[in-house]
């Protein structure tokens, strides 16, 4: 199938595994334009595309970083333990330490919602673990 666009890559549905998996074919500079798209893949990690999407997009480095630290920024407490799980962890070392800021902000200072799901003690074990 030729692709018709860039945009082809982002999810049909929770189960369009196939349209995840061609994302790997592709550069970071190709895929930019749909991050946003495809971090909203990772709001709810229990979407097969969405465990998909956190083996796949690590390869991409440092282009999805201010993706990331628009989420830990967020309102969304588990949406960004999500990413906290299961992402970041698995981006390169050098990609990850430049997110040392923005864990430290949930692990000090967590908002209560942060606190009702645990966010800051994920983010002080990631810290620890570094």
């Amino acid at each position: 199938m030729i692709l018709m666009s860039i945009r082809d890559l982002i999810p049909k549905d929770k189960h369009d595994l196939d349209a995840v998996r061609k994302i790997k074919q592709h550069s970071a500079n190709e895929i930019n334009d749909i991050l946003p798209e495809l971090f909203e893949w990772l709001q709810d990690i229990n979407w097969p595309v969405a465990g998909e999407l956190t083996k796949i997009l690590p390869q991409f480095g440092d282009i999805l970083l201010p993706h990331i630290r628009t989420v830990l920024r967020s309102n969304d407490p588990q949406w960004q333990f999500s990413l906290l799980q299961f992402l970041i962890r698995e981006l390169p070392r050098d990609t990850s330490l430049q997110l040392t800021d923005a864990i430290q902000r949930i692990a000090d200072t967590p908002t209560q919602a942060e606190m009702l799901e645990e966010v800051h003690i994920l983010a002080k074990e990631m810290l620890r673990d570094t």
